[in-house]
Formats: C-alpha cells, structure tokens, sequence
C-alpha cells in the first residue's frame, strides 16, 4: 500500500511509456499489429464487404456466415496481437528488450482464456449499456485492463474481472479522462486520414472501385497498422501504470526479493 502514497497514476507517463515501447521494439508492435492486425482485416474487408457483386448471390444464412467468421477471425488475431503488445510493453517497463519469439509465445499459450475474457468483457459492457450508459461506461472503466491481467497475470478468467477492478479503483476518473481523449484524438486522427487518403489516393468508402485499388490498400494498412499498435501500447501502458501505483514499480519488487 506505500506505493499508493508515493506516487499517483499519470496520463502523461502513460503516453511517454506508450511510445517508448513503439520507439525500442517496432519489430512487435508493429510488424504483429500489420501482420496480425491491419493486413489480415482490410484484406477481408476488402473480400467479404467490397465484393457487392459476390455478395449478392448469397442467401441470408450465407452472409450470417460469412459476418460470424469474419468476427471471430478477428477476435482470434487481436487476441494474439494484444498478448505480443502486453509482453513487449510489459518488458519494456522493467528495462529490458522483449523478443518476437517471446510475446508470440506468451500470446499463442493465452490466446484462449483472453478471448473468452474479450468476449465476456464486450458482453458485460454491452448489457451495462442497453440499460442504461452510464453502467456501461463504468464496466468499461472497471474492467480496461481485463486483457492485459489475463495475459501477464495468472489471475483466472473470473478472476483477472477482480483483478482488473482492484487496479483501477481510485483511479478511474483519470482512466475515464484518458478515454475521452483518445476518443477525440481518434476523431482528429480518422478525418485527418481520411481527408489525406482522399485528396492522394482518391479512397471513396461509397464507391468499391476505388477503396481496392493498390494505393488505398497500401494506405489503409500503414494507417491501421499504427493506429493498431498505439491503441494496444496505450491500453497495456495503463495497465503498467495501474499495477505500478498498486503493487510498486517491478524494480523494488525485485530488489525486495535480494534484500
């Protein structure tokens, strides 16, 4: 409990861990969030939701399908993408380089209980939401970090929702500040990339024709592939911070251990 005393969740150190991970060890943020992430999605998109064509020859049941398998294709490698994020960021806050290898071999052995938690996690703010918003939004605050004490944490699937609800209590009108603004910057960054795609590359969203062709492609990728990898940075960073403030910075733990 004196780590409580000694310091106090900062947004701004969350940032700067955020990008210090992105800048020390692009190899996994960004070449799993493009592998993993960005490329695997537009590339179904691009099959499944551009191909009007294809799509109007297919009965009801055939889309359902085609919309179920899409979603959980999606799961499965965000999934994988976050765990390889978490390792990484995680490492990188206890001084040290995490290797490709070693996220995807964290992230491969908890993909399960973490999609399992994803979707209990969406369900729970899903409900909380069709109530009324606010419980929705409180659910969202409570259990943000959910994923990422899954990932790092062997808490159990029920019990990485407790876990996630101690870290975050005292703090979670900064979490809900910090939340607003991503959300506003996802507002600036989403029309500033959308004015950019659409006066060099011409990307229309209502015409198909144009949204596949090469150079759209290529930009939707490179944008989601960044957008990828600071949103899951960011998410784990809060994450660190939370378990610094609570359980002390991982250096004093382990000088504990040799004291």
């Amino acid at each position: 409990m004196a780590a409580l005393n000694d310091r106090s969740v900062s947004i701004g150190r969350i940032f700067s861990r955020a990008f210090g991970v992105m800048g020390s060890n692009p190899l996994v943020l960004f070449g799993v969030s493009l592998v993993l992430g960005a490329l695997p999605q537009i590339l179904l998109n691009a099959v499944l939701g551009f191909d009007q064509t294809n799509r109007l020859g297919l009965t009801q049941t055939e889309r359902l399908a085609q919309g179920v398998f899409s979603m959980l294709l999606s799961i499965v490698l965000q999934s994988i993408v976050v765990g390889c994020v978490t390792r990484a960021t995680v490492a990188f806050s206890q001084g040290r380089k995490a290797s490709l290898g070693e996220c995807l071999s964290l992230a491969l052995s908890r993909v399960v209980p973490v999609i399992v938690v994803s979707i209990l996690y969406g369900l729970g703010v899903a409900i909380g939401s069709v109530l009324l918003l606010v419980p929705g939004i409180i659910v969202a605050i409570m259990w943000v970090v959910v994923v990422q004490v899954t990932v790092e944490e062997d808490a159990g699937i029920f019990g990485a929702f407790g876990r996630s609800r101690f870290l975050t209590k005292g703090a979670r009108w900064k979490i809900f500040g910090l939340i607003l603004l991503l959300i506003v910057l996802g507002i600036v960054i989403g029309i500033v990339g959308a004015l950019f795609s659409g006066l060099l590359i011409g990307i229309s969203y209502t015409n198909p024709a144009v949204a596949l062709t090469p150079g759209a492609l290529i930009f939707n990728v490179i944008f989601s592939t960044i957008i990828s990898a600071l949103w899951s940075a960011l998410q784990t960073s809060v994450f660190v911070e939370l378990r610094e403030w609570k359980d002390g910075p991982m250096e004093a733990k382990l000088g504990e251990i040799f004291e």
